[in-house]
């Protein structure tokens, strides 16, 4: 068996330290140091894999750089991952199956980097980023988005200032309605907390939104198009109550296991919940807080918060490290261990099943 055999025996079977000390017996071997470079960024060294390539050298093999495009994805530098994935197309790629999967990657690294533009602001600069796409917005679609987008950026707590004593009655009746507690309804200023679902007066807060935005943030609007909803699982069990938009939970709700435990109660938005709670199906508490809201592939992951164990004690409170896989898939570096999600979870696929 030669040496290349024993490093392919050893990546498949995902041997990555096996792989990169057979590699550094033979370090001009091009296919070895390709091999050494996947290695380390499967093993979360990204910079390292990239030195590797940079050692290497070989400027027109399509795999050397598409190796570089899913490092610096993990590195969420997706500026330069693009410039890698258009290196790829300049050169011949001979393998039909390995091209189709390079570009559904670009695709999603587009998207990521036009979001990642859209969230400094930098809107010409998206666009031009979104035509590159295949299938890129038209204006009008793309003009819904950047709206869309720039409400994702989500707090706990609000301060609401109430524009009128009409509007501050169809706010109350829209918190209550959604189990919030109103201690004090007084004046015309409010903090709002959407994970205790606490409002108190707040004479002498600074106000930051008016309760149009409010609403907004919350994923009330478009208040047309949303609607309170029942969803089943297959065996005629409730899955989700709540509001729903296009069939699917969207804004304040309560997601169930199975059993009828309650799993999630907060505002959902398409990529899951994005605050709130979440519970073991022993209906302890597993995280309160703030879900990052998720661009590319996955769901929204546990961002800012309370975490607990299985027993009911607390293991980690305040802000986790995520980490992106090479298509935008959240990983959770900090707290190690706490899992993205759990294995026991109601299936995100009932929730777009038999609606009540």
């Amino acid at each position: 068996m030669t040496i290349m055999n024993l490093i392919e025996d050893a990546f498949s079977k995902k041997d990555f330290e096996e792989v990169i000390e057979l590699c550094d017996e033979i370090p001009k071997n091009r296919n070895a140091m390709a091999y050494k470079a996947s290695s380390l960024r499967l093993m979360d060294r990204p910079q390292e894999a990239l030195d590797v390539l940079d050692m290497a050298d070989y400027p027109n093999n399509p795999d050397y750089h598409y190796i570089r495009a899913e490092a610096l994805m993990d590195m969420e530098q997706y500026e330069s991952a693009i410039e890698s994935f258009e290196r790829i197309f300049e050169l011949e790629v001979s393998d039909e199956t390995s091209l189709t999967f390079m570009k559904m990657n670009y695709n999603a690294c587009l998207a990521l980097r036009c979001d990642e533009l859209i969230e400094m602001e930098k809107y010409v600069d998206a666009w031009k980023v979104n035509l590159k796409s295949q299938s890129p917005y038209s204006i009008e679609g793309f003009t819904r988005y950047v709206r869309q987008y720039s409400s994702r950026a989500k707090s706990r707590k609000y301060h609401v200032g109430i524009s009128s004593r009409g509007a501050k009655v169809k706010l109350f009746e829209f918190l209550k309605e959604n189990g919030f507690e109103i201690s004090d309804g007084d004046g015309l200023k409010f903090l709002i907390d959407v994970v205790a679902k606490t409002c108190i007066k707040d004479d002498d807060g600074e106000i930051t939104i008016s309760e149009s935005k409010f609403y907004d943030k919350v994923n009330y609007y478009p208040r047309d198009k949303i609607e309170s909803k029942r969803i089943f699982f297959e065996s005629g069990k409730l899955a989700y109550g709540g509001y729903a938009l296009k069939g699917a939970p969207y804004g304040f709700g309560k997601a169930y296991f199975e059993d009828g435990t309650l799993y999630r109660e907060g505002i959902f938005d398409l990529k899951g919940i994005a605050q709130g709670r979440e519970y073991y199906p022993s209906g302890r508490l597993r995280f309160e807080g703030e879900w990052s809201l998720t661009r590319g592939y996955g769901p929204n992951a546990p961002f800012n918060g309370n975490a607990y164990d299985e027993g009911g004690n607390l293991i980690f409170s305040g802000q986790f490290e995520i980490k992106r896989g090479g298509v935008g898939w959240p990983m959770i570096q900090k707290p190690k261990g706490f899992a993205l999600m759990q294995k026991e979870r109601p299936k995100i696929e009932y929730f777009n099943g038999v609606i009540g």
